[in-house]
């Protein structure tokens, strides 16, 4: 289980929007100096993301939560959305190189093969988007915390 600690903004159906502080790992690496992503770590000014995720019933706003997704499931949406246009790019540059040696060909068919994975990642992704398997639950509340700190909401 991939887990996050964040604070509870709001609650609706069931529903918890919660706010978690992006962190980073980039100060214990060896490679942080030729590192891109050290680099715009360190720019970025914003490191609150806001997340939905399923609630408990005992929930309430303000309160320090921990926030977590299934390895597998986070693993099955990166295939989806990594390997299979990858996967359609080469399939798609490949298949007409063996039946021909014109480079145009090759170049529609990667770029179609890439177009069609991205289409079966968005297919898959309308198909899974009422399934709670592939959204963030609230796992527990921290009960360590000092206090619930008051969420002010501008109206």
């Amino acid at each position: 289980m991939i887990e996050e600690n964040g604070t509870v903004l709001a609650i609706e159906d069931g529903i918890a929007e919660v706010e978690t502080i992006r962190t980073s790992s980039c100060t214990s690496c060896r490679a942080r100096h030729g590192c891109g992503h050290h680099a715009i770590a360190k720019v970025s000014n914003s490191n609150r993301m806001l997340m939905k995720a399923i609630a408990p019933a005992d929930l309430e706003v303000g309160q320090n939560v921990v926030v977590g997704i299934p390895e597998d499931t986070l693993l099955q949406a990166s295939v989806w959305m990594y390997a299979v246009p990858l996967l359609g790019l080469v399939l798609g540059a490949a298949l007409p190189s063996m039946f021909t040696e014109q480079t145009i060909i090759s170049i529609v068919g990667a770029v179609s093969g890439f177009a069609g994975g991205l289409w079966a990642a968005k297919w898959k992704s309308s198909h899974e988007a009422k399934n709670p398997d592939f959204y963030p639950r609230v796992l527990r509340i921290n009960k360590h915390q000092a206090q619930i700190i008051p969420v002010v909401q501008e109206a």
